[in-house]
């Protein structure tokens, strides 16, 4: 409770908390992704279908771009239910304070922070989160040939 408190001043303060997910966050280079998380399969990106986020199973995706991480994203599998969308939604507020009040992907809240945006979509069936910024959805991802 007292670092949940914690957490919330220092996002009021306007202290950005680093997202990450199941240990990966925009920047980690490949070998650190690779020793964390050997079990992870990467072939032109890197998934992990066993990871956990907030306590729940799902994939980890990560794209890798000149050596690190540099697209994110979480699929929850099983989809979350109404109940769990609803914890996971709490906690990421706990974390990350108010979402930015605009008009977010249907379903989806979105956190402003330097560099990007972290994106919870967690109701009208989807059940997901993911880093967005200039690289997202357009960047290619390329494993190091010497790493693999």
């Amino acid at each position: 409770m007292i670092i949940e408190a914690l957490l919330a001043l220092s996002v009021a303060a306007g202290n950005d908390k680093a997202f990450e997910l199941a240990g990966a966050r925009i920047g980690l280079g490949y070998m650190e992704l690779r020793q964390q998380r050997p079990e992870m399969q990467c072939e032109v990106s890197c998934a992990d279908p066993t990871a956990q986020v907030l306590g729940r199973t799902g994939n980890l995706w990560v794209g890798i771009g000149h050596g690190a991480i540099n697209q994110l994203a979480f699929r929850f599998v099983p989809e979350l239910t109404d109940l769990e969308a609803a914890s996971v939604s709490s906690a990421y507020h706990a974390l990350y304070g108010e979402p930015a009040r605009r008009n977010a992907f249907d379903g989806c809240e979105e956190w402003d922070r330097v560099g990007g945006t972290i994106v919870l979509c967690v109701r009208n069936g989807l059940s997901l989160t993911y880093w967005k910024d200039e690289h997202w959805g357009v960047t290619e991802s390329v494993i190091p040939d010497a790493a693999k």
